[in-house]
């Protein structure tokens, strides 16, 4: 019997331990989602500002990532084949099919935006979908809706959680303005909330199934087209005023789907590595660090940068390191 060379065996087990983890790249995977959603914010809502109504932003955002996806079905074999196995999955139960339509999420998310934020600003907004996700999260979590099974509910879990909402709380005020809050939309935002983190749970048993987060992903966007057709279809009908295509944006916000597919990717996979309240987590402070990170970019932003909002980005911060901690020890 030939015994292992000793260097040989000593230099693998160094490029092991050197090597990350998957739980650490999608500690990564989760901060950048956080931050391509940031920035796909702002496209959008340049796209909005030229259009005159936020739902056709959506639509051209949701629209033209699910043209980018559909090439790639069309011209990858193995992504057509894995897209494959989602009505193959839902004959044999192995997928439910309320599992299949976390895209609704994405796009009721845009529809309240598009209504909420006008009567009560972003920082209501932001703080009602922070609000709802993460106590969502912590239900999805214990009821092992993700491809993670079962996470039980920790006193650091908690702590990581309410510490989050602190931090975006702290953030999203020094940007309210004072305005007064109406309880409809502030509450409309603190559901879509509570979608979101099952949508996220949902994508990573789709993506579990199916073996390929872009075939996961293709079904998230046709979804939530379906979804905003629909709400467009309603506005229509119930309001006055032309439909233009948004015209005069510049040619960098045109391109927000295809953040909007990268952010839907690495959710799906990430959240079967950490669960779904970490993702959403380190997410929120990805998202708010780029955010920050755009404010002091843009010169007509840059004075709204204080220490109140540096101060919530950094309890969030530090909310999120917990959670990565928590979960490390898991």
């Amino acid at each position: 019997m030939t015994r292992p060379d000793a260097h040989s065996t000593t230099r693998s087990a160094s490029v092991t331990r050197r090597a990350p983890s998957g739980r650490a790249l999608a500690l990564i995977g989760a901060a950048t989602s956080g931050s391509l959603l940031s920035v796909q914010s702002r496209m959008n809502g340049v796209i909005s500002e030229h259009s005159g109504r936020p739902v056709e932003a959506a639509l051209w955002s949701f629209g033209s990532g699910l043209v980018v996806l559909t090439l790639m079905v069309l011209l990858v074999p193995r992504i057509r084949r894995a897209l494959a196995e989602i009505p193959k999955a839902l004959r044999d139960n192995r997928l439910r099919w309320w599992q299949c339509i976390g895209g609704a999420s994405g796009g009721l998310l845009v529809a309240v935006q598009s209504w909420s934020v006008p009567l009560v600003g972003v920082a209501i907004f932001s703080i009602g979908v922070v609000g709802g996700q993460t106590l969502s999260a912590l239900v999805v979590d214990r009821a092992g809706l993700g491809p993670g099974g079962v996470q039980h509910i920790t006193v650091a879990r908690v702590a990581a959680a309410a510490l989050a909402v602190i931090g975006v709380v702290v953030s999203a005020t020094a940007h309210s303005g004072g305005q007064d809050v109406s309880f409809a939309p502030a509450a409309a935002a603190f559901g879509v909330g509570l979608l979101l983190a099952a949508q996220q749970a949902v994508n990573g048993r789709v993506n579990k199934v199916v073996g390929h987060t872009m075939a996961t992903t293709w079904q998230n966007f046709f979804v939530g087209v379906v979804v905003l057709v629909l709400v467009a279809a309603v506005q229509a009908i119930v309001s006055e005023g032309p439909w233009t295509l948004p015209t005069g944006a510049p040619w960098w916000a045109w391109f927000g789907g295809l953040l909007g597919i990268g952010v839907i990717g690495i959710m799906a996979w990430a959240v079967g590595e950490i669960g779904v309240l970490v993702f959403g987590l380190v997410s929120v402070a990805g998202q708010l660090l780029a955010a920050l990170v755009l404010d002091l970019i843009d010169a007509s932003a840059r004075d709204d940068v204080g220490v109140q909002l540096v101060l919530g980005l950094l309890i969030t911060l530090v909310a999120a390191a917990g959670a990565g901690w928590a979960a490390s020890r898991a």
